[in-house]
């Protein structure tokens, strides 16, 4: 594990917080929150406990202080008819009175009044410490109580010490004395902290000790133990009943007299009578409702898991919720401790908050010594001969020149992968690439429009054995189990799409990093299978017609080896048997020729150009004139080809192969007209096509097409003759010539007589 590992912050801060808990290094910090949070939950008052105060208005009408014992005497007088359960007298009475009557009179009266406890100090008289103790009788007659308040080192009062004094002299406080005087024990719910130091071996070594610490839990600011007037008792005005078995503090607590204290619960910066404090202390004794004050080696024990558990955390929670968690337990430990003390209870949280400060900071710097390790990494790996990327070397650079060298590898990997999706979309197939669980990863715009969505961005995330399963193949294939068993070459299937076509889906699985990648190609086959059936479709034509006229030669040439004549009538066995097998060697050299034009037709590129169609139509009609005058058949042309439409179409068109298929109408329509007929070349304009379509038409007046060849026709299939003189291959390179223009070969309403084959143009390529 690294020193500057995720572990060892959590080992360090944690040390930090034990440390923190074990040392004094936050205790101002910590006195502050403890102060602010006491005054955060007041406790009722005693109505057991009052104070018998010697104000200012007692002050002002009984005389100067000090007064003489006598009035004191008179007091506990009162005090002793309304008999309360004990008296704390909040005076030093360390010296006689010169006057003797005044100590018998107060004598008498301590006496009369009951349980008294009298509160006494240490003085050092070349010597120890001492106790500074009344005189005798009235010592006989009270209590002796520590008056000694144990101030931190702020000078405020936290903490009640129960017993303490010089060696062998120890004293309870004054509130557990005064407890004690009322028959009473301290609650069993509170737990001193004992002074381990006051053994019997060290006791008489220390000069002055202290016991039996309990940290104090104020009812609240200056004023919550109910009062009455010093003045108003002398003179009877407070009624018995009032006193009666109660804890009566007599106390000074007029401004500028009498000993003052600086609590955590001081309101308005107002300091807290000694009385009243001794009065909050009796109250906390007598209810158990004190504070206890977690140990110090638990506090850090605690401190040290609770930071060690959030570093932990944070790395789980990554920068957002590290840093959210880390400020989280910052506020969390303040307000527990808060929340703690109604339940007796202050655990310092400064040990803990501060960590917890530090964690993200260390824990962020930890992160970023990793990422910048990690780019080292990654630049020292771009930098290797075999990358694609030329860098210089990261070692010894700066943060400045580490980021400029990841801003120019971040620059060309956008650049290959820009070229990497450009490649991706040129491509002919629909691709699809996809990591080793089947989730998409990339895909072209090919593959976009295949699947209907949107962007080829939208593929990313989807399920490629769910996409393929659109696809419909024999035998059906569990496209999430084939994917995944193809781990070496290249497999393939041919599928169906309904709707789109037929496709080969090819797949093969690649190492790509730490993990493999699955690509995928997608190729309509959809041309290919129209090519194939069209290919096959012309070889049966060939097969068929071509068989026809080469058989009637074969069957020509065995006449005449076995000396058969062709024909009774024919005036020489020889010319007519010649005469036949030249006609249909013509035949087959005629199919054979219109076989290489319609290959020529479907395959060789287009040469368009504005076709001049009156010039055209002259050309063909000469060319065709002298077959039409044997059979006296008339060659004619509508409009007249002097009419000015024919000037004003100038549709674009591949010349050659448009006068092919011209020719082949044509030619088609003298063959199949009886002697002495009609045959018409008609030119119209197309609209629905296009605004520059035209339409071309050859009319005959011959026998005409049947049903089933005008299905064919409408199919786009070819036709079939009914006799020897036709083989279809003609009319199948019109209605390719047609479907390379944007047109189509259709007949036209069927007449009387006759056919006629509009051959129609869109004009534009």
């Amino acid at each position: 594990m690294s020193r500057s590992g995720p572990g060892w912050v959590a080992v360090w801060l944690a040390l930090l917080a034990a440390g923190l808990a074990l040392s004094d290094w936050t205790w101002r910090a910590d006195r502050a929150l403890y102060d602010r949070a006491l005054q955060l939950w007041p406790l009722p008052a005693d109505e057991q406990i009052v104070i018998v105060a010697i104000d200012d208005a007692s002050i002002a009408t009984i005389g100067r202080w000090p007064w003489p014992r006598a009035v004191h005497a008179t007091l506990l007088t009162q005090l002793a008819q309304a008999r309360p359960r004990a008296l704390l007298l909040d005076l030093l009475l360390s010296e006689s009175d010169p006057d003797w009557s005044q100590d018998a009179g107060l004598l008498a009266a301590l006496r009369a009044a009951g349980p008294v406890v009298l509160p006494t100090t240490a003085q050092r008289r070349a010597g120890p410490l001492l106790w500074q103790d009344p005189p005798e009788p009235l010592r006989s007659s009270v209590r002796l109580a520590a008056a000694e308040p144990a101030l931190d080192q702020d000078g405020v009062l936290r903490h009640v010490f129960l017993r303490s004094g010089p060696p062998g002299a120890l004293r309870p406080h004054a509130a557990l004395a005064l407890l004690q005087a009322g028959g009473e024990c301290l609650h069993p719910a509170l737990h001193p902290t004992l002074n381990p130091a006051l053994t019997p071996a060290l006791a008489q070594a220390m000069p002055w000790q202290r016991d039996a610490q309990l940290a104090l839990r104020y009812l609240g600011p200056p004023g919550q133990v109910r009062r009455v007037a010093y003045l108003d008792v002398l003179a009877g005005r407070v009624p018995p009943a009032q006193l009666q078995g109660r804890y009566v503090l007599i106390g000074m607590t007029a401004q500028g007299l009498g000993d003052t204290l600086a609590t955590p619960v001081n309101a308005d910066h107002r300091a807290m009578p000694g009385v009243e404090a001794i009065a909050q202390t009796l109250q906390m004794l007598r209810s158990g409702q004190g504070l206890r004050v977690l140990p110090a080696p638990w506090l850090a024990l605690g401190s040290a898991l609770f930071v060690a558990a959030l570093v932990g955390l944070m790395g789980r929670l990554g920068q957002r919720g590290g840093l959210l968690l880390a400020l989280g337990c910052a506020l969390l430990a303040p307000l527990l401790a808060v929340l703690a003390l109604p339940l007796g209870w202050w655990v310092s949280p400064l040990p803990v908050l501060l960590a917890a400060l530090l964690a993200y900071p260390l824990w962020s710097w930890r992160q970023l010594e990793h990422v910048v390790t990690q780019l080292d990494a990654e630049i020292g790996a771009l930098t290797q001969p075999a990358s694609l990327l030329a860098l210089p070397s990261a070692q010894a650079l700066g943060i400045e020149q580490r980021f400029q060298h990841l801003h120019s590898a971040g620059q060309q990997l956008r650049s290959a992968r820009q070229f990497f999706a450009e490649v991706l979309d040129g491509l002919p197939s629909a691709m699809l690439v996809a990591d080793a669980r089947g989730q998409v990863l990339l895909g072209n715009a090919l593959a976009a429009r295949l699947f209907d969505v949107g962007e080829a961005q939208e593929l990313v995330g989807l399920d490629l054995a769910r996409l393929l399963a659109e696809f419909r193949s024999e035998p059906v294939l569990d496209w999430a189990l084939a994917l995944q068993q193809r781990t070496g070459n290249l497999a393939a299937v041919e599928v169906e799409l309904a709707g789109q076509g037929h496709y080969v889906v090819q797949w093969a699985q690649v190492q790509g990093g730490a993990e493999p990648r699955l690509i995928v190609a997608i190729a309509d086959v959809g041309p290919l299978k129209e090519a194939e059936r069209q290919r096959e479709e012309a070889l049966a034509l060939v097969s068929h017609d071509l068989r026809s006229p080469v058989a009637s030669i074969a069957l020509l040439a065995d006449a005449a080896l076995t000396g058969k004549a062709l024909s009774d009538e024919a005036p020489s066995a020889d010319t007519a048997l010649l005469t036949e097998m030249r006609r249909l060697a013509q035949r087959a050299l005629q199919m054979s020729d219109d076989f290489v034009r319609l290959s020529h037709a479907e395959q060789v590129p287009l040469q368009l150009q504005p076709l001049e169609l009156d010039a055209l139509a002259r050309e063909l009609l000469a060319e065709l004139a002298p077959r039409a005058r044997l059979r006296a058949i008339e060659l004619c042309c509508e409009p007249d080809l002097g009419d000015p439409a024919w000037q004003a179409l100038r549709p674009l068109a591949d010349r050659a192969l448009l006068a092919r298929a011209l020719l082949n109408l044509l030619d088609n329509a003298l063959r199949h007209s009886p002697d002495g007929g009609l045959v018409t070349l008609g030119l119209r304009r197309a609209p629905a096509l296009g605004s520059h379509a035209v339409a071309l038409s050859v009319s005959d007046q011959g026998h005409g097409l049947s049903a089933a060849q005008r299905k064919a026709l409408a199919q786009g299939q070819a036709l079939r003759s009914a006799d020897l003189r036709g083989v279809g291959l003609g009319l199948r390179l019109v209605q390719r010539v047609a479907l390379r223009h944007g047109g189509q070969l259709q007949v036209a309403a069927a007449e009387r007589s006759g056919c006629t084959l509009e051959l129609t143009l869109s004009g534009i390529p």
